[in-house]
């Protein structure tokens, strides 16, 4: 072989070995990807997440039963709506208010008025030891800026919003999922 043939044979080596490397990684650590935002021409901003595509809306667009729903579920008056269309086609509302209290308050219901999730901020007294040291454990040092307890289809779990992240623990302490917080629309 030539001198030339043999260096055409080993860049392409190096070609194929980085291409098979960066699709491997990729596969192994999966990352939320947020596609660009996007402004139509009516002044509409979507973004995109691998979850689905988020909208802002006026409270006026929610189906009744799904603002009845989320009413009765937490007591709330709304002041912000976004709708998801989720990857499967489904559509979910995205309500966000205040309670009674004055924590913020976020409800996730289907156009039917089926409650997905309901993200309640909680004061810190009310949430167990158990899950407060799981925090601790994965977050020593980073400054708290609020509690939320989340409740999913009969599961609870308690959100520990700091910087950049929020930690998911569950009620036993035994389970923690670390977050990204998306940019919000």
């Amino acid at each position: 072989m030539s001198e030339k043939m043999i260096m055409m044979t080993q860049n392409w080596k190096k070609v194929l070995l980085i291409t098979g490397i960066a699709v491997f990684t990729t596969s192994i650590f999966p990352s939320n990807v947020k596609a660009q935002s996007l402004k139509t021409p009516r002044k509409i901003l979507i973004a995109q997440n691998l979850g689905g595509i988020v909208r802002k809306i006026p409270l006026t667009e929610i189906p009744m039963p799904a603002m009845s729903a989320a009413k009765t579920a937490t007591n709330a008056q709304f002041n912000e709506a976004r709708i998801e269309i989720k990857s499967k086609g489904d559509l979910i509302y995205i309500l966000r208010g205040k309670n009674q209290q004055g924590f913020e308050v976020e409800v996730q219901v289907t156009p039917n008025g089926t409650i997905v999730q309901v993200d309640e901020e909680i004061d810190p007294s009310a949430v167990p030891e158990i899950a407060v040291k799981a925090f601790k454990r994965w977050a020593p040092n980073d400054q708290l800026l609020s509690i939320w307890r989340s409740t999913r289809l009969g599961e609870l779990y308690y959100q520990f919003v700091i910087k950049d992240f929020w930690l998911e623990v569950a009620t036993d302490g035994n389970k923690v999922v670390i977050y990204r917080k998306k940019l919000s629309l």
